[in-house]
């Protein structure tokens, strides 16, 4: 069953391609669609994200998720203390705000899983 806004769908896309306005879309043909990038946001609200990202608004917290892997990328390629301070500080920064931001309290102790991660990148690279 046919409802008015399939009707109306069908009707504008009959008529863009009768116009020749409807862009070419063949070589999306056989391939998947691209990746989404929700990999790092929670299951349960990868839907709402999506919805937001799609309307142009990127909320707080993947912004920072991004930034926190873009952090740890250049911590991982780092060479000068110097420099690794500077990023892991950052890095402990970014994180503490993604987590109050979350309501969640920060553990960076010898037992948690982070904190292995963490002093694993502190090695300087070339010794």
């Amino acid at each position: 069953m046919l409802t008015a806004i399939h009707f109306i769908a069908e009707r504008r896309i009959k008529k863009a391609m009768a116009e020749g306005t409807l862009p070419d879309l063949s070589h999306w043909k056989d391939k998947p669609m691209p990746k989404d990038d929700m990999a790092n946001v929670p299951v349960d609200l990868r839907m709402g994200y999506r919805i937001l990202k799609n309307a142009g608004y990127v909320p707080e917290e993947v912004g920072l998720r991004k930034e926190i892997r873009q952090t740890e990328d250049l911590l991982r390629q780092c060479t000068d203390e110097k420099s690794k301070y500077k990023q892991l500080k950052k890095l402990e920064y970014l994180r503490f705000k993604l987590e109050f931001r979350m309501g969640k309290k920060l553990q960076l102790d010898d037992e948690s899983s982070y904190y292995e991660k963490v002093v694993d990148s502190l090695t300087v690279k070339g010794k």
